[in-house]
């Protein structure tokens, strides 16, 4: 039996949690079954290079705009010419521009992979959604919330979709080495809580919202160090902030690591203060695969995450106030905060893996195939 052609569309392979998952996807597809590359629509990224480091094909295109009809033009020819069996894409650029191109060149299935909740979409992106639906063969959901989303707003029919969890390599979040070495690099003493998240330095991450939490905390808890793991756009706002507050001395923005798992393994409490949008947060699973307790906002798939009172606790988004009563309340019964630790780990275990993940998809691929056939 032939392998099946798999090309994944993405605009960019940063660093983030969507970037994390299609890398996890390319790499995880049994290589003996499929046949797998993914282009770059726009650039590659630090994700993009780690792929191709580990021998996964990866194509940059440079096209920037789906407007013009000669950038259309130019990926119908390129996926003519690779003949995949199915292209999937990622996120609302790589999605429209890749969907066009890939029925006008009769690729035989096309998915889509939605990975948030986007209320910011205006009418015409709306518009433009339900009419690439219609031609689109499976929508996956990495959530309940995004499905809710894309059949509500979106008002995209039943049997178009399929949940699909998010999930995290179970080996990589349960063997970690020795992470005394961080603490005494980052300039954390072994004594202090150290309160912590991961993500990319963006809006709707509702950083400013941690950052004004942690002035509260540390009024009650001063030995209490915070932990900013990523970048962005607002890293220097963040900063000034948190000058600004008189915090800046146990605020710590340690930029884009690579060693995650002992990153949240340093961590007593884990914190994802998402504000506007979340679909479903694959840090809130990778400190659960750590056995660190989480607090976040109960907004998008959060919740189908965190058991609110079990695996963590779940506040109003932009509630600063709620944010930091929450991260006390675990600071200051660690026996509570393990026990939802240990409860996280197994919840992730039952539902969020990596292998899990991999399965569906598959069983997705599959499906299209058979009926192809």
């Amino acid at each position: 039996m032939s392998q099946i052609k798999i090309i994944h569309l993405v605009e960019d392979l940063k660093i983030g949690g969507a970037e994390r998952v299609i890398a996890d996807i390319a790499e995880g597809l049994d290589g003996k079954k499929y046949d797998v590359s993914v282009w770059c629509v726009t650039r590659g990224g630090e994700t993009a290079s780690e792929l191709r480091e580990k021998g996964i094909k990866v194509r940059i295109l440079g096209i920037s705009s789906y407007h013009n009809p000669l950038s259309i033009f130019k990926l119908t020819r390129l996926l003519k010419d690779a003949g995949p069996d199915i292209v999937h894409t990622h996120g609302y650029f790589a999605s429209v521009i890749g969907r066009l191109a890939a029925r006008k060149a009769h690729i035989p299935a096309i998915v889509t992979h939605v990975h948030s909740t986007y209320w910011d979409y205006k009418k015409r992106h709306i518009r433009i959604e339900r009419r690439l639906s219609r031609f689109t063969h499976k929508i996956i959901c990495c959530s309940k919330a995004v499905e809710n989303f894309v059949k509500d707003f979106e008002n995209i029919k039943d049997g178009k979709t399929i949940i699909i969890y998010n999930g995290v390599d179970e080996d990589r979040f349960s063997t970690l080495k020795e992470s005394k070495s961080i603490l005494a690099e980052l300039g954390i003493d072994e004594e202090s809580s150290v309160v912590g998240t991961v993500s990319a330095l963006t809006p709707h991450k509702g950083h400013e919202h941690l950052i004004q939490a942690a002035s509260v905390v540390l009024d009650t808890l001063p030995s209490t160090r915070f932990l900013i793991v990523g970048d962005g756009i607002l890293r220097t706002r963040l900063e000034d902030q948190a000058k600004n507050l008189n915090i800046n001395s146990s605020v710590i923005f340690t930029g884009e690591r690579k060693d995650i798992p002992e990153i949240l393994s340093l961590m007593d409490v884990f914190i994802l203060p998402s504000f506007s949008r979340e679909g479903l947060g694959l840090a809130i699973i990778e400190a659960m695969a750590v056995k660190r307790p989480v607090v976040a906002t109960e907004i998008g798939g959060i919740p189908e995450a965190v058991i609110k009172g079990k695996t963590g606790l779940l506040v109003p988004p932009g509630d600063s106030d709620a944010l930091a009563t929450a991260i006390i309340e675990l600071l200051q019964d660690p026996k509570k905060a393990k026990e939802m630790g240990e409860k996280g780990r197994a919840r992730v275990m039952e539902r969020f893996t990596k292998t899990k993940m991999l399965s569906e998809i598959q069983n997705v691929y599959q499906s299209l195939i058979s009926r192809r056939e």
